[in-house]
């Protein structure tokens, strides 16, 4: 009986034992990832994890920042966050990627913000701030700008997406080397705090055919993916000495996509709108519209489909463009007496498939020309559920059409 009594004993001395030890770990060593962030080029990742729990009632709670290139650990840091005994979550982090460093501020309502500065090469730095009224923030990179490379009339003083308030600067080439491409920062306190990327490379257009940098346009900040964060839409000019034409500035497009706390380059989307715009009808507006129309709207749809079955081989453009009422046309043929262009008019009596309308206007000795006095060609029913297109043959709304097409 007594050996019994002493194995009932030592069996709740173990799980005892056990329970002590799975609460201790819990409390003062799990690792518990609680967010993450992803460097633009995809390269780096930095990783914030909780320690345990925090100290009861309202103590400390432990946190861990992992730097991570690829799979390889790069560096660790260990912090502690008074934050009124709450546990670490991603919102008490702020994440901001640089050339060779990654930026974290840490945040806890019973304590100042932490900068944590985490630099590729493994080294880092970490300081307190008190409030921002009695400091001036160092930036690590320590690069001022220079005043008399800011483009005034195309820099602006923005709130932008998790950088808060910030200066974005159109900022000159230093002209060292002839083909030297402009550059655009975000700037505070009047330094650099993040330089948006190159469109080529090693900042050269000499390898391109766009010509030397004349000029910066337009800039506007607008979401133009619907992500919720605000890109930037850059209208450069570009004049390339060759013909006559040569020292006429042309209009290049550019788009700089917010991702992961920082900006990419949208090539694709930049030719697609370079391909298929007049370059009289770029602007900030219209570049915002095309894209609407393309990501979100069927009658691009329609329009690409259109093109694709009846003009793309007879060699006709495709050049988005825009009427003084907002309302999207595809021109096919212009020159300079008359201009082709397929417009959407309307859905059909049933809804099923959208109408487009193909237009010829004579233009008039001042090269303007009228909707209004335009002949019709051709009238195009494209099916949103199939995505078929069927021509009419019709010239007028009121002409009979093909038997397909009066089905539709």
């Amino acid at each position: 009986m007594k050996k019994f009594m002493l194995c009932i004993m030592g069996s709740l001395i173990a799980l005892f034992v056990v329970f002590w030890c799975c609460i201790s770990y819990t409390v003062n060593y799990k690792k518990i990832t609680c967010d993450t962030s992803v460097s633009p080029d995809k390269k780096y990742e930095v990783i914030l994890q909780a320690v345990g729990e925090p100290e009861w009632p309202f103590g400390s709670a432990s946190g861990r920042l992992v730097l991570k290139e690829g799979e390889d650990k790069i560096s660790q840091t260990d912090f502690e966050l008074y934050n009124d005994g709450a546990s670490i979550s991603s919102s008490c982090w702020k994440v901001t990627w640089h050339e060779d460093y990654v930026e974290i501020i840490l945040s806890g309502e019973e304590q100042f913000d932490e900068q944590v500065i985490l630099y590729f090469d493994g080294t880092k730095e970490i300081q307190q701030l008190t409030d921002v009224a009695d400091i001036e923030v160092e930036y690590p990179s320590g690069e001022r700008l220079d005043e008399s490379r800011v483009i005034t009339e195309q820099s602006f003083d923005v709130e932008l997406n998790d950088w808060g308030e910030v200066q974005f600067v159109s900022y000159l080439p230093t002209y060292e080397t002839l083909w030297e491409d402009v550059s655009f920062v975000l700037a505070k306190d009047n330094q650099i705090i993040y330089y948006f990327p190159e469109c080529y490379e090693n900042n050269s257009t000499e390898n391109n055919s766009v010509g030397m940098f004349d000029s910066v346009e337009a800039v506007g900040f607008q979401d133009i993916d619907g992500d919720g964060a605000k890109d930037v839409i850059v209208i450069i000019n570009y004049v390339t000495e060759a013909g006559p034409q040569g020292m006429m500035p042309r209009k290049t497009i550019r788009i700089f996509s917010s991702q992961d706390n920082g900006f990419v380059i949208q090539h694709d989307l930049m030719d697609e709108l370079m391909e298929n715009m007049k370059e009289d009808d770029i602007s900030i507006p219209a570049i915002c519209d095309y894209v609407t129309l393309m990501e979100t709207n069927e009658i691009y749809d329609g329009y690409r489909t259109i093109y694709q079955q009846y003009f793309a081989d007879e060699g006709c453009d495709f050049m988005i463009s825009y009427g003084a009422n907002g309302n999207s046309r595809v021109i096919l043929n212009e020159n300079e007496e008359i201009i082709e262009y397929l417009v959407y008019d309307r859905l059909s009596e049933n809804e099923k498939c959208e109408l487009y309308v193909l237009y010829r206007s004579k233009k008039n000795t001042d090269g303007s020309w009228y909707i209004s006095e335009a002949e019709i060609l051709d009238i195009f029913a494209y099916s949103m559920s199939t995505k078929d297109v069927v021509s009419s043959g019709k010239t007028s709304w009121s002409a009979t059409g093909s038997e397909e097409h009066e089905i539709n």
